[in-house]
């Protein structure tokens, strides 16, 4: 029963999919808008942001499975990496506009709410 559960909680679901890729355009608009008002450290926000948006949309295909997994890893790394670049740019300078910064958070939330019903949906699925 527990691998039927592994893999159904696994499965791709397009909204969760959705919502891991937009989530460095919300933190690029929130980079954009911050250098606007000339703030420190919004220009390498939104520039590392921006690469990761084309990094993820326009993603490059490898021929052998080692450099699609390094590739992947990369992926991995660089988003969290962005998240949490982010979220110590928030807390060190207190930036504006907050209503940018709010809209990355309401992006952060709503994913952590997409997990919990991929969670139990799949728990529904396994135990019925």
């Amino acid at each position: 029963m527990s691998g039927e559960f592994m893999t159904r909680l696994l499965t791709p679901s397009p909204i969760m999919h959705w919502l891991l890729l937009t989530l460095p355009m919300s933190i690029t608009l929130s980079g954009l808008f911050g250098a606007a008002e000339r703030e420190a450290g919004n220009r390498r926000l939104s520039l590392w942001a921006a690469a990761m948006v084309v990094w993820l949309f326009l993603p490059v295909r490898f021929e052998t499975p080692q450099l699609a997994q390094m590739a992947g890893a990369v992926s991995i790394l660089g988003w969290l990496g962005l998240v949490g670049y982010w979220a110590r740019h928030v807390w060190v300078n207190r930036p504006t506009p907050v209503w940018v910064h709010a809209l990355v958070i309401t992006h952060l939330v709503a994913i952590g709410v997409a997990c919990v019903v991929a969670l139990l949906r799949a728990w529904a699925q396994t135990a019925g």
